[in-house]
């Protein structure tokens, strides 16, 4: 039992929530699941496992793996090999988070715009023209035709990730004298379309080969940001979309690559393609100290560029798990397969006996009534045949009788009856 007191526990359950390790469990079911064991009031509160759960449990597999069940301390480990001098972890950015969120279109052609508001209520609520960034903005010509997209800025939005912005634009047109000289500025609709940019994300090598979708967190952040701007400031927006495709960013030590790219730069201000979805170049000024930055469009791609042992290590366990849980489910479906086989068996033999026993039990039916019908042939033929033989026999008599009575036919030459000899 670890002796830890109720604050230390308190410090380190913010710490896996800043950490987003864990969350708190807001369902009624989730929330009882825990408490109901040990808490009498159910005041205690509950926590669910969080967006980086599962570096969570790698990390606990590699202290395990490391020390081992009594938690005595494991011998030194060199540093595990990365592309970075020795000693500095290797960190991989999420960057280039830029969204684009439309207003919802209205049954005149156009996009539903929000509420006229003075520029005091504007501002009140964080929203105000950004100074300079009015686009078109020209003295040339009529003053009506002085008009195009200005700029907005809202308040910056902090999150768990990092600072948000979102951006506006807005149809401006300038109000002018007799003398062309402007006097101010009429804003007309909004755009249809409002930016929303972010930070960039850093993760750990573990992070980024362990979690399944890294940009998981970043976009439910943007759907809280597009929330906020439809209950604070009466937007009515759609669903975001990217602008462009998020990179993963890391920073690895080789100079060859980077006094190639330092050449290169002279020509082809280009980035430089150093494999497929991997791109090379000097965005940190480091090209100089060796030091290149590498653009990818995975984190698995970035990960193997900044820890390659890891990544193999990495990949070499999820292949160990996927063969260990096919090897289970193989084992489960044999027995499955066996189970199921046994019960069609006996099913059939079941099914074969009640066949043959209904078969023999119609079998025996259709004998005895053949035997019946047989039997009542045979019967009817033979009263059929005694009646023949005793008309046959009755025919013989009359025929004798009649003879013997001299009633027979006249007799031929030399014929006598048995009366000719009375005399």
């Amino acid at each position: 039992m670890m002796e830890v007191g109720r604050p230390a526990v308190s410090k380190h359950i913010k710490s896996l929530l800043r950490d987003r390790f864990i969350a708190r469990a807001t369902g009624l079911e989730a929330h009882y699941d825990q408490v109901k064991n040990g808490s009498v009031t159910g005041a205690h509160k509950a926590y669910i496992p969080g967006p980086k759960s599962q570096v969570a449990q790698e990390r606990i597999k590699h202290l395990i793996s490391s020390m081992g069940v009594s938690g005595t301390a494991a011998t030194a480990k060199p540093p595990e090999a990365t592309r970075l001098p020795a000693g500095v972890e290797p960190t991989i950015d999420l960057h280039r988070l830029d969204f684009q969120v439309k207003l919802i279109p209205n049954p005149q052609g156009g996009y539903k715009q929000p509420a006229e508001r003075s520029m005091e209520d504007w501002e009140q609520r964080g929203l105000k023209p950004k100074p300079g960034r009015r686009q078109g903005f020209s003295l040339m010509g009529r003053p009506e035709h002085r008009s195009n997209w200005g700029h907005w800025e809202w308040e910056p939005i902090e999150t768990d990730l990092g600072t948000f912005k979102v951006h506006f634009k807005r149809r401006w047109r300038s109000i002018c004298d007799e003398d062309n000289i402007e006097l101010g500025i009429n804003w007309e609709d909004w755009s249809p379309t409002v930016r929303i940019t972010g930070p960039r994300v850093h993760l750990t090598v573990q992070e980024a080969l362990t979690l399944d979708n890294p940009e998981g967190p970043v976009g439910s952040e943007v759907v809280k940001i597009v929330s906020k701007i439809t209950s604070e400031l009466g937007f009515t927006l759609g669903l975001p979309m990217h602008r462009q495709k998020p990179e993963y960013g890391v920073l690895i030590h080789d100079p060859e690559l980077a006094k190639t790219i330092e050449e290169r730069r002279k020509t082809n201000p280009k980035m430089l393609e150093v494999a497929d979805g991997i791109t090379a170049d000097g965005s940190h000024d480091l090209l100089k100290e060796g030091f290149v930055h590498l653009d990818c469009e995975t984190p698995a791609q970035a990960a193997a560029q900044a820890a390659p042992i890891a990544a193999i290590d990495h990949t070499m366990n999820r292949m160990t798990d996927m063969m260990e849980t096919f090897r289970a489910m193989t084992d489960n479906s044999m027995e499955a397969i066996e189970e199921h086989a046994v019960r069609t068996t006996d099913n059939i033999s079941g099914q074969l006996e009640n066949q043959l026993g209904t078969i023999v039990q119609q079998l025996q039916y259709s004998m005895e009534e053949s035997i019946v019908r047989m039997q009542q042939r045979f019967n009817e033929w033979l009263d059929q045949f005694a009646q023949q033989q005793q008309e046959r026999i009755n025919r013989v008599i009359v025929r004798f009788e009649e003879r013997l009575r001299g009633n027979a036919d006249e007799l031929r030459e030399g014929q006598q009856t048995l009366f000719d000899w009375e005399d």
